[in-house]
């Protein structure tokens, strides 16, 4: 069995881009929020976060379950990807959005203003980008700005990363922020 990852910062596009390409592939799609809720591995309640807290070590062990019990290729989508194990990963995708319309679409999900401030100054400074390089062959992790682009054509674009041999992307917001004078208001104090 071989693996594509997409992982992102909440609010990048995660879980529409893998249903649309499980879709297009003709492969299982797994959320990893949902396998863990399945496998019981949320092991309390963040209640300021307002999300469940992980316990990693159960969810690598669901993870390993699903790894061994599948033929083919799958998709797993989520925050935690870097806990998938790394001999079955094929390609890892890390979305990633400007941090201003990163602002804008988690506050449409009524996210409080301090999951906002965490979550935009997380894809600032690129917290899942250096997980994914960190733990997976840095040629096979390739990064999309999902800013501008409908789930359909970063879609595209991932199936162009399938069929070609592309050289990895890597998006510098701390660069970019810095350039147009600022990046202060993107992280905290």
């Amino acid at each position: 069995m071989t693996v594509i990852l997409i992982g992102g910062t909440p609010g990048t596009g995660k879980t529409s881009i893998a249903k649309i390409l499980g879709s297009r592939l003709g492969c299982d799609v797994v959320s990893m929020s949902e396998l863990a809720d399945a496998s019981g591995c949320i092991s309390a309640e963040d209640k300021h976060r307002q999300t469940g807290i992980i316990d990693e070590d159960c969810l690598v062990e669901a993870l390993i379950d699903l790894v061994e019990n599948k033929k083919g290729r799958v998709i797993i989508e989520g925050h935690y990807i870097d806990l998938v194990p790394s001999s079955s990963v094929e390609l890892v995708i890390i979305l990633r959005a400007h941090p201003a319309n990163l602002r804008v679409r988690l506050a449409s999900r009524d996210y409080p203003e301090a999951k906002i401030r965490e979550n935009v100054e997380a894809e600032v400074i690129g917290v899942c980008q250096m997980d994914a390089i960190e733990v997976f062959d840095p040629n096979i992790v390739y990064e999309i700005d999902t800013t501008d682009m409908k789930a359909p054509e970063t879609v595209e674009e991932i199936l162009s990363i399938l069929d070609a041999e592309v050289i990895p992307l890597r998006i510098d917001w701390m660069e970019e922020l810095e350039a147009e004078g600022n990046l202060d208001e993107f992280l905290s104090d």
